[in-house]
């Protein structure tokens, strides 16, 4: 889904949330995903990013490097702290996947 909206989605659909932060917001669900395949695989269960506070914490921190520290070493890097935003939002978006499809549920998730 990415790709699609990085490669055609933005030029098929004049979205503003789509052009600015759809990318963003899947970013964030990406990263956590990509953290915990690499914590299971190097056998890591305690980095995995599983509880709501713990995926905004990183994911707010991640938001900060990139959108703060990248524009000093990289010139055609702006600023924008709605990213920041929306990469927690793809974390919380990740955090209700989890809650859905989990049928060991973490902490924070109602349970039926």
């Amino acid at each position: 889904m990415y790709l699609l909206n990085k490669f055609f989605m933005r030029d098929l659909l004049n979205w503003s949330f789509g052009n600015n932060y759809l990318n963003d917001v899947l970013a964030g669900i990406l990263i956590v995903g990509i953290v915990n395949a690499l914590s299971i695989i190097g056998n890591q269960s305690r980095l995995l990013l599983i509880r709501l506070p713990r995926i905004l914490f990183f994911l707010f921190f991640c938001g900060m490097f990139w959108e703060y520290i990248t524009p000093l070493y990289i010139f055609y890097s702006i600023s924008d702290p709605y990213d920041v935003a929306a990469y927690m939002f793809g974390g919380f978006c990740y955090w209700i996947l989890i809650c859905i499809t989990s049928t060991n549920k973490p902490s924070g998730c109602i349970k039926h």
